[in-house]
């Protein structure tokens, strides 16, 4: 497996934005990193713990979008999401730790370092994958991503080469173009892509398209995109595809709840302490991966598909609503740079 481009904590990295929810607003300019884990724990803790929407004090503006959020776990494939709240007193952690073990075998059993017997918890952990029934290409050319300043980077790809034309036809049946809108060359301009169309129970997506203030609002509008488009189209003879290879792992931690005290009754007199994610993302030419825990506490013309520029990447339970992960790519940081050895 390849090394990881980035494993450490958020804070480390320099253009990137870790958001609680889909409705924050995104900085222009750095990628931006969305995962249901974090909302599962917070809904567990509101409807479980509090049973009411969550307040902290000199935080209610950041409560909020949590609070009205929509629950997760209705749009999550069967198996993928274990969240659950507790008392430390009355055995959580016993709990969390059978059943993650239970659930997710090759998952290490979670650790709340400086934990007391006289808190609680709330507690989510996410594990899904799409694979591809076809592996893609690696690509043995170094790949240039272009951001939205213009700075390059030489990073490594896969896909469906040039050099693959008129060939594999099989792998060109398995994405699905779901919307294009070409430019004056016939070149596409902005497009959607579903790099698995038969992957089950998820999918997922990638586009080149306009953002928008949010990861949700950039979503919607690609996805009324796609619905207003009425059909998916196929790569043909001698298309190109090609897609940047994102391997990393981060650790977030949620300042703007961390140390503020509640004000619902029943927690009166707690602070919250510890607000944590961590998101483990993989996408190559087998498929996408995705771990995430939070802790609260004529010839014819060619066609070039071409993830080169920033784009949008979700991850969602087909037919759902809402994704499970989103990821807007506006700079290289958290792409894997071109080795060379491909």
């Amino acid at each position: 497996m390849a090394k990881m481009t980035f494993n450490g904590q958020s804070q480390e990295l320099k253009e990137t934005q870790i958001v609680p929810t889909l409705h924050t607003p995104v900085e222009q300019g750095n990628n931006v990193v969305w995962c249901a884990s974090i909302l599962s724990a917070w809904k567990v803790l509101q409807n479980d713990i509090a049973g009411e929407p969550v307040e902290l004090e000199d935080a209610n503006e950041h409560c909020t979008p949590l609070n009205e959020a929509d629950d997760p776990k209705n749009s999550m494939p069967a198996g993928a999401l274990y969240a659950t709240a507790g008392w430390v007193q009355k055995g959580i952690i016993e709990t969390i730790r059978d059943t993650i073990q239970k659930t997710f075998p090759t998952k290490e059993p979670p650790s709340f370092p400086g934990i007391t017997d006289d808190s609680f918890l709330a507690y989510a952990y996410l594990e899904a994958n799409v694979s591809f029934e076809l592996p893609y290409f690696q690509n043995r050319q170094p790949f240039i991503f272009t951001d939205c300043s213009g700075d390059k980077t030489v990073v490594n790809s896969f896909g469906i080469r040039p050099e693959d034309d008129y060939a594999y036809f099989n792998l060109r049946n398995q994405p699905a173009i779901l919307y294009t809108k070409r430019d004056a060359q016939y070149e596409p301009e902005e497009f959607a892509v579903d790099l698995c169309r038969n992957s089950e129970p998820s999918q997922i997506v990638l586009a080149c398209t306009e953002p928008r203030k949010t990861l949700m609002e950039t979503i919607s509008s690609l996805e009324q995109k796609i619905e207003a488009s009425n059909h998916h189209e196929e790569l043909d003879a001698n298309d190109v595809l090609l897609v940047p290879d994102l391997f990393w792992q981060l650790a977030h931690d949620f300042g703007e709840f961390e140390g503020k005290l509640f004000r619902n009754t029943v927690l009166k007199g707690q602070g919250m302490d510890v607000v944590r994610q961590d998101i483990l993302f993989r996408l190559d030419r087998s498929g996408a991966e995705l771990k995430s825990e939070a802790k609260q506490y004529c010839l014819p013309m060619p066609s070039h598909y071409l993830f080169d520029r920033p784009f949008l990447i979700y991850m969602k339970k087909r037919d759902a609503q809402s994704p499970y992960f989103a990821m807007w790519v506006s700079n290289g940081e958290l792409l894997q740079p071109w080795n060379g050895k491909q």
